[in-house]
């Protein structure tokens, strides 16, 4: 698998985008996280503590394509916040589909597919770890998808560890008091994979390579200044720590390999 080999949380703060600003979406704040490997080496400094920037081509609209769905008992929690569907924008393979939330999607593959890079498929064993990372990236989105933001979100203590929290939300919060607000518009679709970098009982790695079609607005609906509407591919390493016996979001950083093939 062409993954990091290697994922070192590290002290410093992250500073991206909230959403659709330089270049299609981005992330909050948080525990940068440095991955190395044969392919790419995304590194923070220690002095700026700024990310290196990832650039990810995609172009055209974006299409809607059927995903085959598996029966039976493999699939997310039953009572969790998502409901299964047929399909998501520009997904394809086979696999599972679900929906968080009104334009956010998830798709875990179930059969391995060489040609789109599908490596990873979706387990039992994983299955905690999956749903805590869709938990934190719903938090983000239906925290921040308003202005004023909602960020008394329960999510926010539940799936992100409180290190990672504080760095977060008074980003958020910031974003917010400027009139600023994430709109899913064209749409955000996750493809999360665990590795085995480093896996022990209460660490894990996790890739996304995000099919993201969301922009920043400003609270009158105008786009913010920077947006920049359109789908674009956005590679992520997440670091899940167990705490108290829940998973949880500890940090991440940009990572290209997530949107590697292979």
């Amino acid at each position: 698998m062409a993954v990091a080999s290697r994922m070192q949380a590290v002290v410093a703060c992250a500073l991206v985008v909230l959403a659709g600003c330089d270049g299609g979406s981005g992330s909050a704040p948080a525990t940068d996280v440095s991955v190395a490997d044969a392919i790419t080496t995304v590194a923070a400094s220690s002095t700026t503590g700024v990310s290196t920037t990832i650039e990810v081509t995609t172009t055209g609209p974006t299409t809607t394509i059927a995903a085959t769905t598996v029966p039976g008992q493999l699939g997310l929690s039953p009572d969790g916040p998502w409901h299964l569907v047929d399909s998501a924008p520009g997904v394809e393979g086979v696999g599972l589909v679900y929906e968080l939330m009104p334009r956010l999607w998830v798709f875990l593959p179930t059969e391995v597919d060489l040609e789109r890079g599908y490596l990873w498929t979706f387990n039992e064993e994983d299955r905690p770890i999956i749903e805590a990372y869709l938990m934190a990236v719903l938090t983000r989105y239906r925290s921040t998808d308003s202005v004023p933001a909602t960020l008394d979100d329960p999510g926010w203590d539940l799936y992100y560890t409180p290190e990672l929290k504080a760095l977060v939300v008074p980003q958020y919060q910031a974003f917010s008091d400027r009139g600023i607000y994430a709109d899913l518009d064209l749409g955000v679709v996750l493809r999360p994979r665990l590795t085995e970098d480093e896996r022990s009982e209460d660490r894990a790695i996790l890739l996304d390579c995000v099919s993201d079609g969301a922009v920043a607005r400003t609270a009158d609906g105008e786009y913010a200044p920077g947006a920049t509407p359109g789908v674009v591919a956005h590679g992520y390493a997440f670091e899940m720590a167990k705490v108290d016996e829940a998973w949880k979001a500890s940090g991440y950083n940009d990572e290209v390999s997530a949107c590697s093939a292979g």
